[in-house]
């Protein structure tokens, strides 16, 4: 039997690569989909929604070279702390390959256990501890990520957000993830709600 892609073992092989014009398409789909979720669902349904739209976009995210230098060539997903969508990205993202590397994922407890990551999810039980992720981060090459309100606001660069109309849909911080060395596809942009570091120019 093949190795586990996640650190706590679940027995699966790596999916293989999916074609640009695919994932394109999917990503369209999961957008419409997340969209389409009523205000305050937390069925079974919208986590799993919300954890195939984090495989999606971290496919529209670049990474440079320079974040993989220290590993041993996988694309470490880093979940700290528990809650709902936790659980399923790890069951979800551990099958995966992101940028022709397979997908390592590790859940762990202690924020000095990110270090190393290239994403990284922060669970509602760990949201008080994202000061000190992100300190440990030292802006580096890293995605941050959550399902937590105020998450952008308080540092974090990718959540989720309820509109006016009650829908679900997903927030970037462009700018805050480009100063850390991450590029963002323009396709990706235009289908998110765009957070500027002035309030003002948010879109």
């Amino acid at each position: 039997m093949k190795a586990s892609r996640l650190s706590q073992g679940n027995g699966l092989a790596p999916r293989a690569a999916v074609s640009p014009l695919a994932t394109a398409a999917w990503l369209a789909c999961a957008v419409t989909l997340l969209a389409a979720a009523p205000a305050g669902v937390r069925a079974e349904g919208g986590i799993a929604t919300k954890s195939t739209m984090i495989w999606n976009i971290a496919k529209f995210i670049r990474w440079p070279e320079a974040a993989f230098a220290k590993g041993n060539g996988d694309f470490v997903f880093t979940i700290l702390g528990q809650d709902s969508l936790a659980e399923a990205l790890a069951a979800d993202m551990s099958t995966r390959t992101l940028a022709t590397r397979p997908v390592f994922v590790r859940v762990v407890g202690r924020p000095q256990d990110v270090v190393g990551s290239q994403i990284v999810y922060v669970a509602t039980s760990a949201r008080g501890r994202l000061p000190e992720v992100l300190r440990l981060l030292h802006n580096g090459p890293v995605l941050t990520l959550a399902d937590s309100p105020g998450f952008i606001t308080d540092g974090g660069m990718v959540d989720f957000t309820l509109e006016r109309d009650g829908r679900v849909r997903f927030e970037i911080h462009q700018e805050r993830a480009e100063q850390a060395g991450l590029k963002v596809s323009a396709k990706l942009l235009a289908i998110a709600r765009v957070v500027e570091s002035n309030p003002a120019a948010t879109r």
